[in-house]
């Protein structure tokens, strides 16, 4: 399958051709469309504490995203604990997978990374003193109101798998 690849990509650059000029500009068109329409993950997103066995349930967490235009994410969390405790994180990262400092008093992090490969989805790496904790996989549903974050806890053996579910609330 390995020596298939290189064969097949060669394949492609001989029979690819030049683009005209009208069809380099519908492409422009197409990508300033999608640039100009913000991700579905912006916004404000509340955990459904519901779901959370009841002795892990934390009072709230909210989750909010921000893409600015040279389309770096910036994520604030929140986390108000059962006993009234509150945590909060805050990072700004671009989605090259390169790990940045989070800043906040989430004592059991201090880096994030990012990846994302939809406009519906966001994989987030979250790192204490250069070792992984756990990744997150955000998905926003097709109804743009509900979220599903898919955590896979590191570990040395099979990773233990977990999913939250959070809705929109602006």
């Amino acid at each position: 399958m390995l020596i298939a690849m290189p064969i097949v990509a060669a394949a492609g650059l001989l029979v690819a051709q030049p683009d005209t000029a009208q069809q380099t500009a519908g492409r422009a068109d197409a990508t300033t469309t999608a640039a100009a329409k913000p991700s579905p993950l912006v916004g404000r997103w509340s955990l459904d504490v519901a779901r959370i066995p009841e002795n892990e349930r934390p009072r709230r967490v909210i989750i909010e995203f921000r893409e600015s235009p040279d389309r770096k994410w910036s994520t604030h969390v929140e986390i108000v604990g059962a006993n009234g405790s509150r945590m909060e994180a805050d990072s700004t990262a671009a989605t090259d997978g390169v790990p940045v400092a989070e800043s906040g008093n989430m004592p059991f992090i201090d880096t994030v990374s990012l990846r994302q490969p939809a406009p519906n989805t966001l994989v987030m790496t979250l790192g204490k003193n250069g070792a992984p904790v756990s990744t997150r996989v955000y998905t926003v549903g097709k109804d743009n109101k509900s979220m599903t974050e898919t955590i896979i806890w590191a570990s040395t053996g099979i990773p233990k798998l977990e999913t939250t579910y959070f809705n929109r609330i602006d």
